[in-house]
């Protein structure tokens, strides 16, 4: 039995609104159907910008987790899980 993989890991931290996105974008392109990619990012429009993405390219959001104080500078960290289509 293959083992699970663990799921891609994007870190946006500290940059602004599209960038996450973009990032995001660049990430997806070429991967196979199921791929889990984790997103980390601080831009507060991220919490609207990805889910609309996401929306918009038929991939799944699966989880969104705000964790405050958690990226430096005492930021939230916002974390995105998700799964490609």
């Amino acid at each position: 039995m293959r083992e699970r993989e663990a799921p891609m890991h994007i870190d946006a931290t500290g940059l602004t609104c599209p960038l996450p996105v973009l990032r995001l974008q660049k990430a997806l392109r070429g991967l196979p159907p199921a791929t889990t990619i984790c997103l980390h990012a601080t831009d507060p429009m991220a919490r609207i910008d990805v889910p609309h993405f996401l929306r918009e390219h038929g991939h799944v959001l699966v989880e969104t987790t705000a964790k405050p104080e958690a990226a430096p500078g005492g930021l939230t960290l916002y974390e995105f899980v998700i799964c490609t289509r």
